[in-house]
């Protein structure tokens, strides 16, 4: 052998090793090809080993690349589905809060002027958790945990008045007093709603009140004297069992039963809500009918039937409401106009019509008229149940997450009335020296008051 051949030996096994080491610069590219083109000039390896050893790097080269492929994808898909579980499940936390000063003539039976702090003077307090699971493209379920609360005092689940589980005065009710449901949605099928919740009347009442700061001279104390809005059963029900259906033509079918339940008497307590709602273009409309059993499961017959009209017209910044209610106590007493629904005694029309223009982007001014007229059987010389209120206010909404209000409202009574209101809902205010029995700021004559506040949205 020459010395120039013992020379390129080493050359070529050192070429040769490097073909197959696993060198990270080591491809089936350009960087192989040349390697062999130079061990096959030189005479190192024939035309023949030059083609078999370039196929088995590239097939080694296909394989790895593959399998980095596989590895790739493996890996995107893991975060994917990651990104797919996450986006399936959402906790939600959220609420609302306002307060601010109020001034009020003739509250309590003591006929006393207040004024203070206020509770809840735009709408209920209210904070809540969300758990939405997404079970699929069109079905989604969604468990709902929402208590009311008082700035005021810290009560906690109490929709009416400033008293809850945690007063001392123990005129309490469940912390989830506003809703403790399970929904199901789906655009195609619509929504079944199960555990205590709202009813298509507590959505009715809110959707066509011009009215933003209801609590405060709106439909909510009006409903609640009339007998068609309030904690027991009417706008929320617990074992409610809710069906809406998908809107069709602009259509949209509700169905609800809020179970009773006595032992050997199912119907006992049991009530239930059967209405709709139209949406086209800029008109709306709602109606609901009500056959309740309030007052606990030992209650046979319906003793708070109700049935409402609504409708809503919007154009630019203008929006018209106004609405019609029947209100009905078959099984009351004769005679007595009693605002505690569970007695069953409060038979009353009542009208309402409001508007809400918007002066700027974030400035609104709201206005509405309400009336309700007595019709349980005057059995007492002169009495006179009817009231008539005016509300107005201006709302300006700096953020999307904060109102600030100013609101003023009045209402009318006659003289023999019966049965007390209040245009601040039913709340105790500071001034009450009665209690609870006494206290209320509802009282049998006119009243009138102003409300100054902020509620903060999150």
């Amino acid at each position: 052998m020459s010395q120039q051949n013992k020379r390129r030996l080493p050359v070529a096994a050192l070429l040769i090793m490097s073909l197959f080491a696993p060198a990270p610069w080591a491809t089936a590219g350009e960087d192989v090809r040349i390697l062999l083109e130079i061990l096959l000039e030189k005479g190192i390896i024939t035309q023949e080993e030059f083609d078999q050893k370039l196929k088995k790097a590239r097939e080694k080269e296909g394989i790895r690349s593959f399998n980095e492929s596989q590895d790739i994808r493996r890996a995107n898909w893991e975060i994917d589905k990651r990104a797919e579980e996450e986006r399936k499940f959402k906790t939600q936390f959220y609420g609302q809060l306002s307060s601010g000063y109020y001034s009020v003539n003739n509250t309590t039976l003591k006929l006393l002027d207040a004024s203070g702090m206020s509770d809840q003077p735009k709408a209920n307090n209210r904070v809540g958790v969300k758990f939405t699971r997404e079970i699929d493209s069109d079905l989604t379920a969604v468990i709902t945990l929402e208590s009311n609360f008082s700035l005021r005092t810290g009560a906690l689940g109490r929709d009416a008045a400033g008293y809850g589980s945690s007063n001392s005065s123990g005129v309490g009710s469940a912390l989830l007093d506003r809703e403790a449901s399970l929904r199901v949605n789906s655009l195609k099928y619509g929504t079944l709603i199960l555990g205590r919740g709202p009813t298509l009347q507590n959505d009715l009442s809110s959707a066509f009140d011009a009215r933003s700061n209801w609590n405060f001279g709106g439909l909510k104390p009006i409903g609640r004297y009339a007998g068609f809005h309030s904690a027991s059963g009417v706008n929320r029900a617990d074992k409610l069992i809710r069906y809406t259906s998908p809107a069709y033509e602009g259509f949209s079918g509700d169905i609800a039963v809020s179970l009773g339940g006595a032992p050997g008497f199912e119907e006992y307590g049991t009530s239930t809500h059967v209405g709709g709602r139209y949406k086209q273009g800029n008109f709306e409309a709602g109606y609901n009918h009500i056959e309740a059993r309030l007052g606990g499961t030992s209650q046979k017959e319906v003793n708070n039937r109700v049935d409402i009209f609504a409708m809503k017209y919007s154009r630019d910044q203008l929006t018209l409401n106004a609405g019609y209610v029947v209100t009905r106590n078959p099984s009351g007493t004769a005679g007595v106009f009693d605002t505690n629904k569970t007695a069953g005694r409060v038979d009353a029309d009542t009208w309402f019509a409001g508007a809400i223009y918007r002066l700027t982007p974030s400035l609104s001014w709201n206005g509405g008229w309400y009336q309700v007229r007595d019709k349980t059987l005057q059995t007492v010389k002169n009495q006179n149940n009817d009231i008539r209120m005016l509300a107005t206010g201006l709302t300006w909404t700096p953020y999307k997450e904060w109102d600030l209000f100013i609101d003023y409202a009045r209402s009318f009574r006659e003289n023999g009335a019966t049965g007390a209101f209040t245009i601040y809902d039913k709340w105790v205010p500071d001034t009450s020296v009665g209690g609870v029995a006494g206290g209320y700021s509802e009282s049998k004559r006119s009243q009138s008051g102003i409300s100054i506040g902020a509620q903060y949205k999150f």
